[in-house]
């Protein structure tokens, strides 16, 4: 018998323990069970991410400034840069210093497409718009793009927060808030070094898809590779099969949440003072289960600790 239980399981057993009806209730279990996952357990440490959640990812990089030498009058318009510029589909640039086509100047998109390994057309943030310049200026001369930053969605990582995010060889970037990058001009419009700080920067479309753009500051004056680590964000259950991104001992927390929160909303419970005590004795096992694990690696390298 695995000694797990799934999403089915955690349905079941709430409902034997209301003595409901089968299914009379599903719908209402099956929001409330989510409520205690995402909400309540999974963020049930404040001193510390629950260290099952904490992965990294190694595998994207910065790359230096580019020089423009020619932007088109189209929808959307094309840019040309001196040399291959070694972007992706969806990375974050910084434009400054066009002579003629000032309307893109100092400001931040994502890249939309690539024609060629020295072009490339521009979106807005959001992907909402793509950058038309048939109404713009003319392009004269000049111009550079700063690699800004990049798109975190990663399969099966999808990230909660950044722990620490840094360069290979270099000390980690320290977060920068939305007031701080306006104190500084460099932050926006230099690439003299390795990028000093980061943003994350979390989107979500109008179909309910979560974006996570780190950008980092100033804009890189190199190729440079990166390095974050993360708390990953827990997916709602949603098929019978899924299981909790918890410990196995303590998926019972999650009856005794769900049980103790139905109880809250009216729902007949037998025994139903006794569930807040056993919620509240779970979580603090749990709490003490993640502080153990991260009170071990005081002595250790490790990525992260408060």
């Amino acid at each position: 018998m695995a000694d797990f239980l799934t999403y089915k399981n955690l349905q079941d057993e709430i409902e034997r323990a209301l003595k409901l009806t089968k299914g009379s209730k599903t719908t209402f279990i099956k929001s409330v069970i989510n409520q205690v996952y995402l909400n309540e357990l999974l963020v049930c440490d404040d001193l510390f991410p629950l260290y099952w959640l904490v992965d990294h990812d190694d595998t994207l990089a910065a790359v230096g400034e580019m020089t423009i030498t020619a932007i088109s009058a189209a929808d959307p318009g094309v840019i040309t840069v001196s040399a291959a510029h070694g972007l992706s589909v969806n990375d974050i640039v910084s434009v400054y210093g066009i002579v003629g086509t000032t309307e893109l100047n100092n400001r931040t998109y994502k890249v939309n497409s690539i024609p060629a390994v020295t072009t490339l057309s521009l979106i807005d943030l959001d992907e909402v718009d793509a950058i038309d310049t048939t109404s713009l200026t003319a392009y004269s001369s000049g111009g550079k793009i700063l690699h800004r930053g990049r798109i975190l969605n990663v399969t099966g990582k999808n990230v909660q927060r950044i722990l620490q995010a840094g360069w290979h060889d270099e000390a980690p970037m320290k977060e920068i808030t939305p007031e701080e990058t306006e104190k500084v001009t460099r932050w926006w419009g230099s690439s003299e070094a390795r990028p000093e700080r980061y943003m994350l920067r979390k989107k979500y479309s109008a179909a309910g898809v979560e974006s996570n753009q780190l950008l980092w500051f100033p804009g890189s004056d190199g190729a440079y590779d990166l390095r974050y680590w993360f708390e990953m964000r827990g997916a709602r259950l949603s098929a019978d099969a899924d299981v909790p991104l918890l410990p196995p001992q303590f998926h019972d927390a999650i009856i005794a949440g769900a049980i103790t929160r139905l109880a809250e909303s009216n729902v007949q419970v037998e025994n139903a003072v006794i569930w807040p005590g056993i919620y509240k004795a779970q979580i603090v096992a749990l709490q003490n289960f993640n502080r153990k694990y991260w009170d071990s690696q005081k002595d250790r390298a490790k990525p992260y600790l408060l």
